[in-house]
């Protein structure tokens, strides 16, 4: 292994990272685990075709850091993972190659669980439970709580209005423009959301049957190319695409008030947030909003309802806006205090378990010695 992905791994401050092979059913995986102080690490399965492993490793730790972040401000008893299965060029999925991943899952014996996420499906899941129980975000008839999809719309639009009452003073939407970069499952629920609460949407994505299948659903949206969406004049720019497309370039042409999407890691580095700054770009940051889907599983571990799920939701509301206050107060970029905010639940959580044991190995060795050998012999 190459000492600069050590350095990479090192970096975000990881507990684990493993990679796993099997030559027959060409399994090339990586499955990161950022933090468990919380609790498991949970994170889904993103499956495809990566430029090459480096860039499959970095996509992977910027995603399970971002899942410790997620889990932590959302206050759930969770930690952050992601797993990636990287494709050669031309190679699918395959139900044995899903049983393989599946098995290296389960050697990690419930310090990661793994759901859904960049293609991997719900009957993928389904495979992978056959042979691992530490799989969540199944399909209702097989126990689960259905699309995730749902949700995340929902945390997003929920960050979105907490956005407009926080740069624009507004509670209601109406009126206002919206360009919607990705128009798959959640950016779909996103702009059914956005337009009932009297958006005007101008969608694209690099796939143009996405886009078509929008606009038959939603005939008074607008389209244009996927470069396009970057200049549109508009009070609100929602990605939902793949991480990573929002650069320093990207952010300079970007002509609207707030920026708040349902995609992970949309700043391609952590300058981006400080342009958006500069700009007057209020950033509701990607771990905070874009919660719904981690919320729904980890209802789904708890054995809540969708409703229950649906109300922990709705509090992305609150959450982002008491974000946004403490930006203010501390003189800090939304996506600095959100992530100040999420270190500080671990960090307390980790100086007290840290307590914990010094006060039982305390114990332990002010214990008489003679009345331990006593008991001992017992």
């Amino acid at each position: 292994m190459p000492a600069a992905w050590f350095d990479n791994i090192a970096k975000r401050d990881h507990e684990g990272v493993f990679f796993c092979n099997d030559n027959d059913t060409g399994l090339r995986a990586i499955i990161a685990i950022h933090d468990t102080t919380l609790g498991p690490a949970l994170g889904g399965c993103r499956i495809k075709h990566y430029q090459d492993d480096a860039a499959g490793l970095t996509d992977v730790l910027r995603l399970s850091r971002a899942m410790s972040y997620k889990a932590s401000i959302s206050g759930l008893n969770l930690g952050g993972g992601k797993s990636v299965i990287l494709l050669k060029e031309g190679q699918e999925k395959s139900p044995e190659l899903l049983a393989e991943f599946a098995k290296r899952v389960d050697m990690l014996q419930g310090s990661y669980i793994t759901a859904g996420d960049i293609g991997s499906t719900t009957t993928d899941l389904q495979t992978m439970r056959q042979i691992t129980q530490w799989v969540v975000g199944l399909a209702e008839e097989d126990g689960g709580l259905g699309d995730s999809a749902i949700l995340t719309s929902l945390g997003v639009f929920k960050g979105i209005q907490a956005a407009v009452k926080a740069r624009l003073g507004r509670d209601d939407m109406d009126g206002l423009h919206v360009a919607v970069q990705g128009a798959g499952k959640v950016g779909q629920q996103l702009i059914g959301r956005l337009l009932a609460a009297g958006c005007k949407i101008t969608v694209t994505d690099a796939f143009a049957q996405a886009v078509a299948a929008v606009k038959a659903e939603y005939p008074q949206v607008h389209t244009c190319e996927p470069d396009a969406i970057y200049s549109v004049d508009a009070d609100i720019f929602s990605p939902n695409a793949i991480g990573g497309l929002i650069t320093m370039d990207v952010a300079k042409q970007l002509q609207c008030s707030i920026l708040a999407g349902g995609a992970n890691n949309p700043l391609a580095e952590e300058g981006v947030a400080a342009l958006l700054g500069e700009r007057n770009i209020l950033y509701a940051p990607d771990f905070v909003i874009n919660a719904g889907g981690l919320i729904m599983v980890a209802s789904e571990i708890e054995k809540h309802t969708f409703a229950q799920a649906e109300t922990r939701v709705n509090n992305i509301y609150e959450k982002t806006l008491q974000i946004f206050n403490y930006a203010e107060k501390n003189s800090l970029l939304p996506w600095d205090a959100a992530r100040q905010m999420a270190e500080n639940r671990i960090n307390q959580s980790r100086h007290l378990a840290k307590e914990a044991v010094k006060r039982s190995t305390s114990m332990f060795a002010n214990t008489n010695d003679d009345s331990f050998m006593a008991h001992s012999q017992l």
